[in-house]
């Protein structure tokens, strides 16, 4: 497999070999499958917190599917949809600030099949007082864009900022090397939600 993509919603993203790109829903129960206990994976950093090759994806001390089961147990996926599918690089609540005194969260997100792959914004108050905002970007719009690494900081994943400026890697290989590192963290201490819930 060239690219798997562990989204918020217990999915994965699958881009094999021959090209084609399907979505695996981690969520329903597998009977055809023992010994796979989709409870395993219910919370969302223990899902995220994965590795892949070309035989499959495996989670550290929890399951393992091949790249077959994947296959078969996936649907094709392309268009918007494709494109919707989205990982949480980093997400921080920065109040009180002079917008908020409670809830002002600064956050990027990845969708690696999209034109525009990320995502970075701001929720200010929230629900139906929402004051924040967002915007979609390529990699040349956020270079391009004042603030961008302060914005990164501030989201609490200052440490995607060199990733983001390896003028050395392709654009795709930097939105790779993104998700890659979203997954390593995902579960440890170095997560954006050890990070969120250790603000103060």
């Amino acid at each position: 497999m060239l690219r798997v993509v562990p989204t918020e919603t217990w999915q994965l993203v699958l881009e094999f070999d021959s090209g084609a790109v399907r979505l695996f829903d981690c969520s329903a129960g597998r009977r055809d499958r023992p010994g796979f206990d989709a409870a395993e994976l219910a919370s969302p950093e223990t899902f995220k917190h994965l590795t892949f090759g070309g035989d499959g994806v495996r989670w550290p001390g929890g399951p393992a599917l091949e790249a077959d089961y994947l296959f078969a147990g996936s649907r094709e996926v392309s268009g918007s949809e494709l494109e919707r599918q989205q990982l949480r690089v980093a997400y921080r609540n920065q109040a009180p600030t002079p917008e908020h005194p409670t809830h002002h969260v600064y956050f990027v997100y990845v969708a690696p099949f999209a034109a525009r792959p990320l995502v970075i914004g701001e929720s200010i108050n929230g629900g139906h007082a929402e004051m924040g905002g967002s915007a979609a970007v390529d990699l040349t719009g956020l270079l391009a864009r004042p603030g961008w690494q302060r914005h990164f900081e501030l989201a609490g994943c200052a440490w995607a900022v060199p990733l983001v400026e390896d003028a050395g890697r392709a654009d795709r290989a930097r939105i790779d090397d993104l998700v890659r590192e979203v997954c390593r963290r995902a579960g440890t201490a170095e997560s954006d939600v050890a990070g969120y819930h250790g603000k103060r």
